[in-house]
């Protein structure tokens, strides 16, 4: 007996109803595979739509930011010009207190040049959120 013989011995003979039977499989196979196609294409336009909103939201606070960053870097520009022209005019004065004032000033330019405007920058989050609290404004 050949190989094709003995499987169509082992393989039953079809009836109408197991034929049927095989069609509304197929057919429900289809459409579970139509709606799982749908649904994740659905899935794609989220994630896609998701995907878009964050870009935005990274690029919004991104350019916030290095926004607040400029303005801070020349309010430390203006913060240590103004120290020393306090210290030139103390220089030049002939005032009792001249010395003390000119070691007060001196101090402060220390200190300002020991902090950092990033000392604090934990999140983007945390600092956008505490510089709209502080009501602080930056002009664009």
């Amino acid at each position: 007996m050949s190989t094709r013989s003995t499987a169509s011995a082992l393989i039953p003979k079809p009836s109408p109803a197991m034929v049927v039977d095989a069609f509304r499989l197929v057919v429900a196979s289809a459409r579970e595979w139509y709606t799982v196609v749908a649904q994740e294409a659905t899935r794609r336009e989220e994630i896609r739509a998701w995907e878009k909103s964050q870009l935005e939201i990274i690029k919004v606070q991104r350019d916030f930011l290095l926004t607040a960053l400029d303005k801070t870097f020349d309010e430390r520009r203006e913060n240590f010009r103004r120290l020393f022209d306090d210290l030139d005019a103390v220089l030049v004065s002939d005032r009792d207190d001249a010395a003390a004032r000119a070691a007060d000033l001196l101090g402060a330019i220390t200190d300002l040049a020991r902090t950092s405007p990033f000392k604090d920058l934990k999140s983007p989050a945390l600092v956008v959120q505490e510089f709209l609290q502080s009501g602080r404004v930056i002009e664009l």
